[in-house]
């Protein structure tokens, strides 16, 4: 009788394995619609670790779109996410500012694979109708190990304040010399992004010689994958997070 237990519970598990295997769940991308205003569980969110691990690996603005990249452990079932927003907009800084914690729920998926999902929140409600997405600046707060992502607004305006400084070991069109976002003080501290620019749109005059400090309006997209040229100088340094963009518009900070 024992026997033909071990033996029930052996079929059982390779039924589940061989289930999970050869049956994935393909994650579509597409609109992701449960997101909430909710001050106290945003600060539930970044104040303790919240929900099943993952990693943001990109997130943008495209009009009143919140577009978020996001990859995790799992393969064999759906996967929940849920963007919480404190319900405040800083408009003291350049662009105004609105923080967001993004929560995963596995649901006990216990495969191996790393799918990759693109999540898409509408803030129009947010935004209010009236203002200007190339305005506005979204940090997401992954909830399940803190760290914090900018969400850019890729765009062909001239919408983002930004300043020039060294890099470690950087590469671009100007050699280390990157773009970092205007610092944005915050209860937690003070918070910046670096944006590397390895690339320019056609038609946009960028100057030839620019010198760290100094601060522009610029415009950006995003460029995946960037890998630097064979001449380029390459180390183990790590500059911090940052995207590699293309400027899509450039004009003196005033």
């Amino acid at each position: 009788m024992k026997a033909v237990v071990s033996n029930l519970l052996v079929l059982f598990f390779s039924l589940t394995v061989f289930s999970c295997q050869n049956e994935p769940v393909t994650p579509s991308s597409g609109f992701a619609t449960s997101w909430e205003v909710n001050a106290n569980a945003f600060i539930a969110a970044t104040s303790q670790t919240t929900g099943d691990p993952f990693v943001i690996k990109k997130a943008v603005l495209n009009d009143s779109l919140l577009k978020v990249t996001v990859q995790y452990g799992g393969g064999c079932k759906k996967h929940d996410f849920k963007l919480v927003w404190d319900g405040t907009i800083d408009s003291s800084t350049i662009p105004a500012v609105a923080n967001f914690a993004l929560i995963h729920d596995g649901n006990n998926d216990m495969c191996e694979a790393l799918p990759t999902e693109e999540l898409t929140f509408d803030l129009l409600d947010i935004m209010q109708g009236n203002r200007p997405i190339e305005g506005f600046q979204a940090w997401v707060v992954n909830a399940s190990n803190k760290e914090e992502v900018l969400a850019i607004s890729e765009s062909a305006e001239c919408g983002w304040a930004v300043e020039t400084i060294s890099a470690v070991c950087g590469t671009g069109i100007w050699d280390n010399l990157w773009f970092q976002t205007l610092r944005t003080e915050q209860a937690g501290g003070v918070r910046a992004f670096l944006l590397q620019p390895v690339s320019v749109a056609e038609g946009v005059v960028v100057p030839e010689n620019a010198k760290e400090g100094t601060k522009y309006y610029i415009g950006a997209r995003i460029i995946d994958d960037y890998e630097p040229g064979v001449d380029d100088v390459v180390c183990l340094a790590y500059p911090g997070d940052h995207y590699s963009i293309e400027i899509t518009c450039i004009q003196p900070y005033e």
